[in-house]
């Protein structure tokens, strides 16, 4: 069952067009109209939320190792360098939140985003924690409950912060942020206007 989109009707057995009306808005609209032209019931307001497990809090607690409060940074974004602010502003970012806020800095990411977790957090006057790699999908869940604040490009980390509640700052550069924006009254989207955005490139074939 799905949208009748990309030459997918031969392969769904129960398929609806896209409706006019959620082109342009959060996807969130998007996916809860392809259930309604589906002929399921949709009925109230659309719930984004998610609730962390106890179980993966306290996971959390243990990785993060100190009482807190803690401001996050995700630097990474698994689509492209276009969709990455550049890491140093994350640093200046990061570390002028901190000492507004009396918080220490956690940069979360995947494996393969190590070196840049280090290379902000080697630019803070107080260091971070670089949990870079090192958690599970429930124990970034957990992570992602216990902050103050996440900033963030627009990325996996940046949509569950959101569902979870954590007020979130999100910088978007190629991608469509009237479509993918963190849906929550508790996040913020930061772009600069440009001509050419949204490009929807991987990589950014100008100045970034």
């Amino acid at each position: 069952w799905g949208y009748a989109t990309d030459g997918r009707s031969a392969l769904l057995t129960r398929s609806c067009p896209v409706p006019a009306r959620v082109r342009g808005r959060s996807q969130v609209y998007y996916y809860r109209a392809m259930l309604e032209g589906l002929g399921l019931a949709v009925e109230g307001d659309p719930d984004a939320s998610l609730a962390c497990p106890p179980e993966w809090a306290a996971r959390a607690e243990g990785l993060l190792g100190d009482a807190g409060p803690w401001i996050g940074v995700n630097p990474g974004a698994f689509y492209g360098t276009a969709k990455r602010w550049l890491p140093e502003r994350f640093a200046a970012a990061a570390g002028l939140l901190a000492r507004e806020a009396g918080a220490r800095v956690a940069v979360v990411g995947g494996a393969a985003e190590r070196s840049l977790g280090e290379a902000i957090a080697g630019q803070l006057r107080a260091g971070a924690r670089v949990l870079c790699g090192e958690t599970t999908l429930a124990d970034l869940v957990g992570v992602l409950s216990h902050l103050r604040l996440l900033l963030t490009n627009d990325s996996g980390p940046m949509h569950l912060a959101a569902a979870l509640g954590t007020p979130t700052v999100a910088v978007f550069g190629s991608t469509d942020w009237r479509e993918t924006a963190p849906h929550s009254p508790l996040s913020r989207v930061v772009r600069e206007e440009t001509e050419c955005a949204p490009c929807l490139l991987r990589e950014c074939p100008i100045d970034h």
